[in-house]
């Protein structure tokens, strides 16, 4: 770990210069190639990828459907992990990771009604031992939308959307942010704590006025029931309503155009252990409160979290019940407008008991599965302290439609009780995004 010292210096400077440039926001898009005449010559290919290819909107004198939309997405991830374990003893491991494959859209029908599909299209489990599949996996999203304000004249308000099905569960501000804008290779480890990747079928509401939005919505916890309520281990469609409820709340204002505060509650009833229920998420509540200002060529995005992981309805070891708290702070500067964008994200995650919190299951705790032949080399990545230290860049090719991520990762996990008590490690992080 000596040289591994060295690195950790060396990323640990790098971030510090980084963090001292000015904040700002995203500047403006390059213009557009100016007209050349030619069909061939007039082509641009990253205004064709941002344009969703495929689309038809205002299709004329149709009333049943009004609008096409396809959408897919493709993330590819490598990575190199070098650290110390709780025993002290030094693991490397180098990943490939097919992130994402995504393909699916979104219908507009009946003038006041949607239906959205987003079908998984890829399964890969390399990281933790399992194996890469491609092909149908399941559904990511599947929900109806309802346009009530178009539908019935609300003048109150901007919109009122009501939804019922499979969606995207949120979880702080990172998880709000969809992966394809992600500042980061991947999200922080409270964010992916709280967020989870959850897919619940539920109701929700969105609504907005002026400069408030805000959503509020009840899902079920039962994720692996068909229509008829048995429990078949299928996750792929809308889950049934046998089991408890998870309920979240979510407002976000906009001060400026460059400074939004958001606020969101989350909740889940589902006693998993003493009920025997499903859970799609395991803690109790958890409450967020987040900050993004962007100015000039830079910007800064703050949150806090505070959380409960419940107790033993729900977490049948003590140690990770409790308290959970975490700071993420990330700021960022574009070195070259809209192209060359430096990133530097610091977190710090605490708990109230030995095993409350978490590092995310990718890459260090996936040494887990490696790791010279110890199974457990960094305590199944939990502990009661957290802190990484993230930096790098971002390399927009053409915006977030098609984009190169590298950067640099510090990991350092008190583990109580274990072996010598810590975990330290850095990961180095490719990540290739595209979308359309």
């Amino acid at each position: 770990m000596k040289q591994n010292t060295i690195r950790l210096k060396t990323v640990a400077l790098a971030a510090c210069g980084l963090s001292s440039m000015a904040f700002a926001g995203e500047p403006e898009p390059a213009p557009a190639a100016a007209d050349s005449g030619s069909v061939v010559n007039d082509f641009n290919f990253c205004s064709w990828l941002s344009s969703k290819p495929g689309t038809i909107k205002g299709i004329p004198e149709n009333p049943v459907i009004q609008s096409v939309v396809f959408e897919g997405r493709f993330h590819w991830n490598a990575a190199y992990v070098d650290g110390e374990g709780t025993n002290g003893q030094d693991f490397s491991e180098t990943y490939t990771d097919a992130r994402r494959f995504r393909l699916g859209g979104k219908i507009g029908f009946l003038n006041y009604f949607a239906y959205k599909g987003v079908v998984n299209m890829v399964d890969d489990q390399r990281f933790n031992g399992g194996e890469l599949h491609y092909g149908y996996q399941d559904f990511d999203e599947s929900f109806l939308t309802f346009d009530a304000v178009k539908a019935f004249g609300i003048s109150g308000l901007d919109t009122l959307l009501i939804n019922y099905g499979r969606v995207k569960w949120h979880g702080g501000l990172e998880a709000r942010t969809s992966s394809n804008a992600l500042l980061t290779v991947e999200r922080s480890a409270i964010s992916n704590k709280l967020y989870q990747s959850a897919r619940p079928t539920g109701v929700f509401v969105n609504a907005s006025k002026g400069k408030l939005s805000g959503t509020m919505g009840v899902y079920s916890s039962d994720e692996k029931t068909d229509e008829f309520g048995v429990d078949d281990g299928n996750p792929e469609g809308w889950g049934g309503w046998n089991d408890g409820l998870i309920y979240n709340a979510e407002l976000l204002y906009s001060a400026t155009d460059d400074l939004r505060f958001g606020w969101e509650l989350l909740y889940n009833n589902a006693d998993e252990r003493l009920a025997n229920e499903d859970s799609l998420l395991d803690y109790r509540w958890a409450t967020t409160l987040s900050a993004e200002y962007a100015i000039g060529q830079g910007g800064v995005n703050i949150e806090g979290i505070y959380g409960d992981n419940g107790d033993e309805r729900m977490q049948s070891n003590a140690a990770r019940r409790g308290n959970f708290w975490a700071f993420v702070v990330t700021p960022y500067y574009w070195i070259v407008p809209a192209k060359l964008q430096a990133v530097v994200q610091y977190q710090y995650a605490g708990s109230e008991e030995d095993q409350g919190i978490r590092t995310n299951s990718r890459y260090v705790r996936a040494t887990n599965y490696g790791g010279g032949g110890n199974p457990n080399i960094v305590n199944g990545g939990r502990g009661d302290e957290l802190h990484t230290l993230y930096a790098g860049l971002n390399y927009l090719v053409c915006g977030d439609n098609l984009k190169f991520q590298l950067g640099a990762e510090l990991t350092h996990l008190e583990t109580p009780h274990s072996g010598d008590g810590d975990v330290d490690a850095i990961t180095y992080q490719f990540g290739f995004r595209t979308f359309f």
